[in-house]
């Protein structure tokens, strides 16, 4: 049996985007350039079903409108599930929702972020280690927008609980200013991100103008949100290097 990149979907887009766009599993689909056939998608939210270890090449975890902190029964045994992964060397990438479980699961906390919720296009500062990340470091020779000045990154966001903090054997990769720890990894074969490598601007602003009435009792300003905006969609080559290490590819 050809092996899967199985998804494990725990919910669904604002209303309005999962119309013009499709649901989340298809957004990673359409960005690493895989045959749908390829991949498989649990939706853990509506039925807690879950892939065959053996069938799996690697594993996405998506986000959610859900908060880890109200810790839902599916939530909490799809992190329990997730535990077996810790020592197989199987590729799992956890995203905002999916990296809280992950962080969760290794030990760490999740909250509300103290700093407040995060939003639209991001600066990630890349740490050291980011170099030789075997899935960042690709993407940091294809990018063209990485400033070497204060080696960022630019990705889209939306979330507004956060790892608050993480045991000293993570590996942080990258920080923004309102998240520390915004993107980790634990030993060679899981990456937990905060940020939305799936996402498109076109997505990123459907996402701003739903939030638009939160986001003004917030003091925030969704119309400058959504001009800073750039179409950058550095998650592209993420996510096709995570396609290529799941089917070890050089």
């Amino acid at each position: 049996m050809t092996k899967i990149i199985a998804i494990i979907q725990t919910g669904q887009p604002v209303k309005s985007a999962l119309q013009k766009y499709g649901d989340f599993d298809a957004w990673f689909i359409k960005a690493m350039d895989i045959d749908r056939k390829k991949t498989k998608t649990f939706r853990v939210y509506d039925e807690l079903v879950f892939p065959e270890i053996e069938d799996i090449a690697g594993l996405i975890i998506t986000g959610s409108p859900a908060m880890l902190t109200q810790e839902l029964d599916w939530s909490e045994i799809t992190i329990h599930w997730l535990k077996r992964f810790l020592d197989l060397e199987i590729p799992v990438l956890g995203v905002c929702y999916g990296h809280q479980q992950l962080a969760k699961l290794l030990g760490g906390t999740v909250d509300w972020n103290p700093n407040g919720r995060q939003m639209g296009q991001v600066d990630m500062h890349l740490k050291p280690e980011a170099q030789q990340d075997d899935l960042f470091a690709s993407t940091l020779k294809q990018s063209q927008q990485l400033q070497p000045q204060n080696n960022t990154l630019k990705f889209l966001a939306t979330h507004q609980q956060s790892v608050i903090n993480l045991p000293d054997h993570i590996t942080i990769l990258g920080t923004t200013e309102l998240d520390p720890y915004h993107c980790f990894r634990y030993k060679n074969h899981i990456w937990g991100l905060q940020f939305h490598p799936e996402f498109t601007a076109d997505i990123c602003i459907d996402y701003i103008q739903a939030r638009t009435a939160d986001l003004v009792k917030e003091g925030l300003n969704p119309t400058q949100m959504i001009k800073n905006i750039e179409n950058l969609e550095n998650g592209k080559p993420l996510l096709q290097r995570f396609k290529e290490l799941c089917f070890h590819f050089n």
